[in-house]
């Protein structure tokens, strides 16, 4: 089944072609001052078919810009969680179960099932979008896991554990800020405002 959209094409370019070899032929027979007529309409027409598809660019290109912006606050906020308490080098082994912070994902989703990315131009940063989400539900999901066995296991040793495998060298915090580091030198967060720290 042929989607309304490509239908739309279809009939918006059919009407544009036609009416266009309307004008030439009517400008073609006409003479003296009447023969500007036809001219005006195949300026209009070609103005038209011009703004439709510069206003579908800029249209695309904004929400390109919106949807980077929106990944580079998210992986900004991201960075600060995994350099802050409890999970920064140096943090104290925790001596009381807590429920630690999770991983921002809303605008890294959004962008990746909304299609608002280049598919030529963005392919490397969309391929490092998917790697960076995959790891970081992975890692929402392993803290879920820990935090109820924290809670439900009364013994001191899961506190013990659950720190000696988020602080381990190459465990999970090592990744996910190394995966992060990469995405926020990508060229294109750049242009769309994300700060640097």
């Amino acid at each position: 089944m042929t989607a309304p959209r490509t239908w739309i094409m279809v009939v918006t370019g059919g009407s544009l072609a036609v009416s266009f070899v309307v004008s030439a032929v009517w400008w073609s027979r006409s003479s003296g001052m009447s023969s500007f007529e036809p001219a005006v309409q195949v300026l209009g027409l070609l103005a038209g078919i011009t703004g439709i598809v510069a206003e579908r660019w800029a249209a695309s290109r904004e929400r390109r810009a919106e949807a980077l912006q929106a990944i580079g606050e998210e992986l900004q906020d991201n960075r600060r969680i995994l350099t802050s308490p409890p999970f920064a080098v140096g943090t104290t082994q925790p001596t009381r179960r807590q429920v630690y912070p999770r991983m921002s994902l809303s605008a890294v989703n959004a962008a990746l099932s909304s299609a608002v990315l280049a598919p030529g131009r963005d392919e490397t940063l969309a391929g490092m979008l998917h790697d960076w989400r995959n790891e970081a539900e992975i890692f929402n999901h392993q803290l879920s896991l820990a935090e109820i066995l924290a809670f439900t296991n009364g013994s001191d040793d899961v506190l013990r554990d659950l720190y000696q495998g988020l602080h381990s060298a190459d465990g999970p915090l090592e990744r996910m800020q190394e995966q992060l580091e990469a995405l926020l030198a990508m060229p294109a967060l750049a242009p769309a405002g994300v700060t640097r720290r």
